[in-house]
């Protein structure tokens, strides 16, 4: 039997706690399109130094996800979510400074792309630590619901935003509202009111690399978590072989015009917003793991509508409607994804859990653009994207059923 879900509404910290995440990641999506517009507009950098500057947040998560993890396991997590977020701050708001004195440079950009990362890495860990300590069990459904419909508004939102305020204020002027966004966060997290949990205690005798791999063989020798680890990675390997050739589909082959690739690629994501909310009642009705089995067995179906499509407005219909449904589910699978795991992970290994999530998707996914890029070069984009939508639905059925 499912076990019934709460709602999450009157929770005053969890309010406090939402307010703050969710102004943060519209700042954050005001900052990732802001940076490459200084980096080409301000900076004059070439196209391999932008790439660079993107690769850099893939490799630092790579590179310090494991360490992140077991470090921040082991103190209390809101001191950890309130330094990274004012260490964030003052990143993003040396670039106006700098600009004022005449003095961006490439590698401040760079600096400023290795530690927003790495703050991330460690916020991303506390917070998702934590979440399990300030609700109940029965109320974590809900709150990860909320969290995660909250994300999908500022992928879908957040670009627009951030175009309007660099019209506005002009790139660099719209960091100091993505700088400002890390300290309102920040003091949110600082009016918490409930007592924190002290944090688990290192084990005398252990290693630092037991330490260190805690999380992966627990999830890895956890019979549900694995098959959902897999079929994690895959899904959004797959996403990002689509993503990868997806622009090129659009414009080159069905001739859409910039602004129509523009509500392609915001639009949809509203239906993610849609999907996390429905998380709570699939699994009141379903429970966690069957109502993560038919989010996701019908999450990759709807991606065939995009290859499929034909230049014209019914095939613009089609992709945004694919893509929505898509995105739905992906938003339903997500919540009572991070809620089962959340419940099912001891106390003492949330953080080094969690990090294991981001440090599996962002090794993985360069094979699967590299694979995306391929195919199309080898066949054409139509036959990419249908593989990656076949690679979408090979994900469903990696995952168990109960």
């Amino acid at each position: 039997m499912s076990s019934p879900q709460e709602s999450i509404r009157g929770h005053k910290d969890f309010r406090r706690l939402w307010t703050g995440l969710t102004i943060s990641q519209l700042g954050s999506a005001v900052g990732m399109v802001a940076l490459p517009v200084i980096a080409v507009a301000v900076v004059e950098a070439s196209t391999f130094q932008v790439a660079l500057l993107a690769a850099l947040t893939a490799i630092t998560t790579a590179t310090l996800a494991f360490p992140l993890g077991s470090h921040v396991e082991f103190r209390r997590k809101r001191p950890v979510m309130i330094t990274t977020d004012i260490i964030r701050f003052a990143c993003l708001a040396s670039v106006p400074i700098a600009a004022f004195l005449d003095a961006v440079t490439f590698a401040q950009l760079c600096v400023i792309a290795v530690i927003n990362a790495s703050c991330q890495i460690a916020f991303a860990a506390a917070a998702q630590a934590h979440l399990k300590a300030l609700v109940s069990a029965h109320r974590l459904v809900d709150a990860n619901s909320r969290l995660e419909s909250t994300r999908w508004l500022s992928i879908s939102v957040g670009p627009s935003i951030a175009g309007a305020l660099i019209g506005f204020l002009t790139a660099v002027g719209s960091l100091v509202i993505d700088a400002l966004s890390f300290l309102f966060s920040a003091l949110a997290i600082k009016t918490l009111r409930g007592p924190e949990p002290a944090p688990p205690v290192r084990e005398r005798h252990s290693s630092w690399r037991a330490e260190l791999f805690a999380g992966w063989r627990f999830a890895w020798g956890h019979p549900t978590l694995r098959p959902i680890l897999i079929s994690w990675v895959t899904f959004a390997g797959a996403s990002s072989m689509a993503a990868s050739v997806s622009a090129v589909f659009y414009l080159r082959d069905l001739h859409f015009a910039a602004w129509q690739y523009g509500l392609l690629m915001g639009v949809p994501s509203l239906g993610g917003f849609v999907g996390a909310r429905l998380a709570p009642k699939l699994v009141t009705r379903l429970g966690a793991v069957r109502a993560l089995w038919w989010a996701s067995m019908l999450r990759g179906p709807w991606y065939f509508l995009i290859p499929a499509a034909m230049p014209g407005s019914f095939g613009l219909l089609m992709c945004g409607f694919g893509f929505g449904m898509v995105l739905l589910f992906a938003g339903a699978a997500n919540s009572t994804m991070a809620s089962y795991r959340q419940l099912q992970t001891p106390d003492h290994l949330m953080a080094r859990v969690a990090t294991l999530w981001s440090f599996a998707t962002t090794v993985t996914q360069p094979l699967f653009i590299l694979l995306g890029g391929l195919l199309a070069t080898w066949a054409d984009t139509r036959t990419s994207l249908f593989a990656a939508a076949g690679v979408m639905c090979t994900a469903a059925i990696l995952l168990p059923r109960r």
